[in-house]
């Protein structure tokens, strides 16, 4: 007899399913965890976890047999795992919304047929294609893979034909985006909690990258109230052609004309989200938990002023970095309980909050300067 239905099943163990999970026991729910590393973080503190494939078929069944809802971590997993589980229990995101955000070539078309402005871009599919690009005038652009690419992963800038030619055969991908680069004023991002009869829209983070992994976020943005309200107009577009249920990100370029682009849709909490633990009264990860359970909506309001930095292997090269500042009244530490550090991996975050946000990014700034 399969157990009485009480589990939140998340697919993927890594830190969004490691915050999601403590929210979630916290707010008194149960979460399975599916993923196929057995040093997973989120799987070493579930209330269950299932080590295996996110297309294995016997974890599947179990899922829909013990848990009343699920969701994702990240977009890299197959879609017939969603389409297998909607049919027996509530999925959010949904199949259909997953196959476009996980696809570069599907999204821009997706961004396009809503006639929302995004960059420049050109799909190829093949050789031929690529050829036919040798008279481009205005580089710079950004080669990317079609799919699998997150935090810089399965992209290359390229200035030139002959450099674009040798990046399509480092890449190894039979589909690819070539994306005009933008001369950029500003990264922002919207995170969007969706319920069924409601849009939650968290405060807009202002965002800094260094070497295609997200750095630093600062909120609120340093951005106007009429490009405020278009970011709001534009992801609620986005939501509602999408017909989408649960937590999505969508990152925006502000580019040197004031354009606003969209860059990408990730159907899911996000790392520039994570201010919202400390900064909000409530989170991305304890609207994830209330979608997921069928609660009402509330809004999400920003308490102080907040910044967020991400903390990667890097700062472990040599001795483990000095935290004995951290947890210290405004400055607040997450580490992910991963078991190695390497070199651009996220191993943690550090949030710190303020009433004035000049002092937050200070402050902020100064403790990173000192692990």
């Amino acid at each position: 007899m399969p157990k009485e239905k009480k589990l939140i099943a998340m697919l993927g163990g890594g830190q969004l399913g490691l915050m999601f999970t403590e929210i979630a026991q916290k707010m008194g729910e149960k979460v399975l965890i599916l993923d196929p590393d057995s040093d997973c973080p989120a799987g070493k503190i579930a209330d269950e976890f299932v080590n295996a494939k996110y297309s294995d078929k016997k974890a599947l069944q179990y899922i829909a047999e013990n848990c009343d809802s699920c969701t994702t971590e990240f977009e890299n997993i197959p879609c017939e795992t969603l389409e297998i589980l909607e049919k027996e229990i509530n999925v959010f995101p949904n199949s259909g919304a997953l196959k476009i955000a996980q696809n570069r070539i599907l999204e821009k078309k997706f961004l396009t047929e809503q006639d929302i402005q995004t960059t420049e871009y050109f799909e190829i599919t093949s050789e031929k294609e690529l050829d036919s690009l040798k008279n481009i005038k205005s580089w710079p652009y950004i080669l990317k893979t079609s799919t699998f690419g997150y935090d810089g992963k399965g992209q290359i800038i390229v200035n030139n034909f002959k450099e674009l030619k040798k990046a399509y055969q480092v890449l190894e991908a039979s589909n690819f985006v070539l994306e005009k680069k933008v001369i950029l004023k500003k990264e922002v991002s919207q995170i969007a909690a969706c319920y069924d009869d409601r849009i939650i829209f968290l405060p807009i983070s202002e965002n800094i990258h260094v070497n295609n992994i997200l750095h630093k976020s600062t909120v609120p943005a340093k951005i106007s109230a009429v490009t405020d309200m278009e970011i709001k107009n534009t992801t609620k577009t986005i939501v509602n052609s999408l017909n989408y249920k649960g937590i999505i990100c969508v990152e925006y370029f502000i580019d040197d004309n004031d354009n606003i682009l969209v860059n990408e849709i990730a159907p899911r909490t996000h790392n520039s989200g994570h201010y919202s633990i400390e900064g909000c009264n409530i989170s991305q990860f304890e609207h994830q938990v209330r979608i997921l359970t069928k609660q009402r909506p509330s809004i999400s309001e920003l308490k102080n002023s907040s910044v967020m930095i991400n903390l990667l292997g890097d700062l472990w090269t040599s001795n483990a970095p000095d935290f004995s500042q951290a947890n210290k009244a405004n400055i607040f530490l997450h580490l992910y309980n991963k078991s190695l550090p390497k070199v651009g991996r996220k191993m943690g975050h550090v949030t710190i909050v303020d009433s004035n946000l000049g002092s937050a990014e200070i402050i902020a700034d100064k403790f990173y300067e000192n692990l």
